[in-house]
């Protein structure tokens, strides 16, 4: 089943976007990855079997704050 999570995160400098695309993009079982927001702080991932806690904890880990903002089933 495939899936779209949203991810908001705190951006501190301009970089952290494409840092964030990075890290999001090396998970399992993502298939696509973009930018999203108008401040361009959320995190739009498309995969199959996407383990979201650990994603958002690595997100934590280099970001301080990363919140799922929505899960939903693609078709």
């Amino acid at each position: 089943m495939k899936q779209k999570i949203i991810f908001q995160i705190e951006i501190i400098c301009s970089k952290c976007p494409s840092k964030a695309l990075r890290i999001v993009a090396e998970a399992h079982g993502v298939e696509s990855v973009a930018v999203e927001g108008q401040q361009k702080n959320m995190v739009a991932v498309i995969g199959d079997g996407i383990d979201i806690i650990s994603l958002a904890r690595r997100l934590r880990k280099k970001f301080g704050c990363a919140d799922i903002i929505s899960v939903s089933e693609v078709k």
